[in-house]
């Protein structure tokens, strides 16, 4: 992924008024919010989109969002995408654990603090975005390393080639 391309966030809730809340809180330049109003519209977005974070609601009919949380967090793909849960009930111990132990990062109740979201979503977008350029620095340094290991073995048998020959040669003239 080239360090310029557009980081995606997934947003998931079933109400649409949310989602268009979040489309209004997280319009920044370089980011693409893919909304779905449900666990199963986010699936196969999930399908189709590497995401950098996702914003999943609690309380969903069908998929809720700690079952969303648990089928991520059980595909490859998807294993390392920071999750935070948005919920409209209150900020209970048990909702909490529950939603840390699918897999959250953070979990915010609504309403939400916009100044709060939009820094929270600036600190993993950053964190995306150093991990992305970390693993393309690892590549290109595996891949020098590859050339330095082809050079050294090229400079090896070159050097190898003329002594065993200059070796011969004298074995030749001592006999």
């Amino acid at each position: 992924m080239a360090s310029d391309m557009t980081l995606k966030i997934l947003a998931v809730d079933d109400t649409p008024q949310n989602l268009l809340a979040l489309q209004a809180l997280i319009d920044v330049d370089g980011v693409q919010l893919l909304s779905a109003r449900s666990g199963t519209e986010a699936l196969e977005l999930l399908l189709q989109h590497e995401v950098a974070l996702a914003l999943l609601d609690v309380q969903m009919p069908g998929i809720d969002g700690y079952t969303l949380a648990e089928l991520m967090r059980g595909t490859e793909r998807t294993r390392h995408v920071p999750i935070i849960f948005l919920t409209a009930s209150g900020a209970e111990a048990q909702r909490a654990f529950r939603g840390y132990e699918a897999g959250a990062v953070d979990f915010i109740v609504k309403p939400l603090d916009p100044m709060a979201l939009r820094s929270k979503v600036r600190v993993f977008l950053d964190l995306h975005r150093q991990r992305v350029q970390l693993a393309e620095r690892v590549a290109e340094h595996e891949r020098l390393q590859r050339v330095h290991r082809l050079m050294l073995s090229a400079l090896s048998y070159d050097i190898r080639e003329p002594l065993t020959a200059l070796a011969l040669n004298a074995e030749l003239l001592l006999r």
